[in-house]
């Protein structure tokens, strides 16, 4: 039996009441974990863990709630406690949302439809190794990416300019306005760099960038130690 020391403690942000109780049930389930949060609203969460007297082992936070929603709130706990895992929560796995909750600082990505066993892995994961990505961009990649020592391939001016937007909210096709070229030149230089770096997707084009120093955020929760050292040649 695990002694209470051990139980991991678990926040968790849901505004539906239905959604919130099924998933504490099957986080509670094997008596490994236990949620002392539950929140309806981001601020409601954030309300609770400033004037907790201890700190959760990870938060789980559903991205679209009222008041205030899941990117908010991560941002807000990753600038008071950047060491707090945070898990994202989403029934949606569009690729612009998964590069907005990496940009925000997010320690994982999990989609509402996931199994009870996937979501107790995951916040299992980041709460031993600080990150969890599921099948969004492989794991093994991530530490590819992340533990690389070697200075990355040497980009040309044009596939620099693309890394650099890579991680903005434009489309491609935006992105070939603002390079003042086609959609078929950005098209071109994206299969490159995914040839190049051995990436297949723009959540992964968008870690590589963060970690070679093509793009530079406050609160990355990925393995980067020496994203300030590996800057781009």
């Amino acid at each position: 039996m695990n002694s209470k020391a051990n139980i991991k403690k678990i926040a968790f942000a849901d505004d539906h009441n239905a959604v919130r109780e099924g998933i504490t049930h099957c986080i509670e389930e094997k008596r490994k974990m236990k949620v002392t949060i539950q929140a309806k609203n981001g601020q409601e969460m954030l309300d609770m863990l400033l004037l907790s007297d201890e700190l959760p082992d990870a938060c789980l936070i559903d991205i679209n709630m009222p008041v205030m929603n899941g990117i908010v709130l991560l941002k807000e706990i990753k600038k008071r406690w950047p060491g707090l895992p945070c898990i994202i929560l989403s029934s949606f796995d569009h690729e612009h949302e998964v590069i907005e909750v990496i940009k925000a600082g997010a320690n994982g990505f999990m989609l509402k439809s996931c199994t009870p066993e996937e979501l107790n892995f995951a916040i299992k994961k980041v709460i031993a190794k600080g990150y969890y990505y599921n099948e969004t961009i492989s794991e093994r990649k991530i530490e590819e990416i992340a533990n690389s020592k070697s200075k990355p391939v040497v980009l040309n001016d044009r596939e620099i300019e693309f890394m650099k937007l890579i991680c903005s909210d434009l489309s491609y096709a935006d992105i070939a306005i603002q390079c003042g070229t086609t959609f078929k030149t950005i098209d071109g230089i994206r299969s490159r760099l995914f040839e190049k770096l051995q990436i297949n997707s723009r959540v992964g084009l968008v870690i590589a960038a963060i970690k070679f120093g093509y793009y530079t955020i406050e609160n990355s929760a990925l393995p980067f130690d020496e994203i300030t050292k590996n800057k781009p040649i």
